[in-house]
């Protein structure tokens, strides 16, 4: 037999809402709701896109509508007592099929492990798995599987401060009153409005911005680089200083831009987009400038190219290593 939670109250109001089942009261208390927090709005289109989607109720058995009514009208009166209104008990009359989908609902809610949080609630939110986060300053986040992003104490306040695993898109909104704040670790990245790609693994940090600019700072090694568009960041450990190139403007797509750019800085853009080292063994080829794009090549095709360019050789000396010879 099951009881349903004040947060599980909630999410079965929502539910009736949503299959037009509530009456005029419970209506008037999820729109008054909906407009306390752009996260609540978030929450309730989560709902309605997961009851979009056929779901076999029967599977999820052992729920007990009739034992559940009252724990039911207890959580939606505290959250009328809540959202300080008149804390009356609204009645609950009608279908009890929204019950169960409700109960089906919290089941997947739970699977995708997506912390939605009420307002008025906790402190800190955490995002997990991969899912698209809103959060209440209008950014948005693309979490991949197996990143995590929590919210901090006071986001929103003077700053927007989270901290993050794992890989995700970033889409920030601008605010220079409250600079959003992203923790990997013990290195930071300070954005005041842009887009772009966090990889961070066991200390190894790849940054890439496909718009805007952002500060990132490494308070131990007192090390701070300004990154704008099309330019990448690389460390592959904590320890290392970051390596950071230009004329990216897709890392995905692996796409490589360089026009009359001196041979210098095509050659860190190679090395921090394939995560390689190359040697130039003629020094007085780093100034040659090159024109040339690059898509979804291979590192050996693009090494080919570029010693193509140059009228050198490109040898592989080991796994990730390459090395450019007359």
């Amino acid at each position: 037999m099951s009881n349903l939670q004040p947060d599980e109250a909630l999410y079965s109001l929502l539910c009736k809402y949503l299959l037009d089942e509530a009456d005029a009261a419970e209506r008037q208390w999820v729109d008054a709701w909906r407009s306390e927090a752009p996260a609540n709005e978030e929450a309730l289109a989560a709902i309605r896109r997961m009851l979009e989607v056929p779901l076999p109720v029967a599977a999820y058995p052992g729920l007990s509508t009739d034992a559940s009514w009252e724990r039911l009208r207890a959580g939606i009166a505290g959250k009328v007592e809540e959202a300080k209104r008149p804390a009356t008990v609204i009645p609950i009359r009608g279908s009890y099929r929204w019950l169960g989908i409700a109960a089906a609902v919290l089941v997947l809610a739970l699977g995708v492990t997506w912390v939605l949080l009420p307002s008025g609630g906790r402190e800190e939110q955490v995002f997990a798995g991969g899912q698209h986060a809103a959060l209440p300053d209008g950014s948005r986040v693309q979490l991949y599987p197996g990143a995590e992003m929590k919210m901090e104490s006071g986001f929103g306040k003077n700053e927007r401060r989270v901290a993050f695993t794992g890989k995700g898109e970033f889409n920030i909104s601008p605010n220079p009153h409250a600079p959003f704040v992203i923790l990997l670790g013990r290195t930071e990245i300070k954005v005041l409005g842009t887009r772009f790609t966090v990889d961070y693994k066991a200390g190894n940090l790849v940054i890439h911005v496909s718009s805007g600019k952002i500060q990132v700072n490494d308070p131990d090694r007192r090390e701070s680089v300004v990154l704008t568009e099309g330019m990448l960041l690389r460390r592959n450990e904590t320890k290392e200083p970051f390596t950071v190139a230009a004329h990216i403007p897709d890392l995905e797509m692996k796409r490589l831009v360089f026009r009359d750019v001196p041979l210098e800085d095509v050659i860190r853009s190679i090395e921090a987009m394939y995560n390689v080292q190359v040697e130039v063994k003629d020094t007085s080829l780093l100034r040659q400038a090159i024109t040339s794009n690059f898509e979804n090549e291979t590192i050996d095709n693009v090494m080919a190219a570029i010693a193509f360019i140059t009228n050198t050789s490109a040898e592989k000396t080991g796994a990730q290593q390459f090395t450019l010879q007359p």
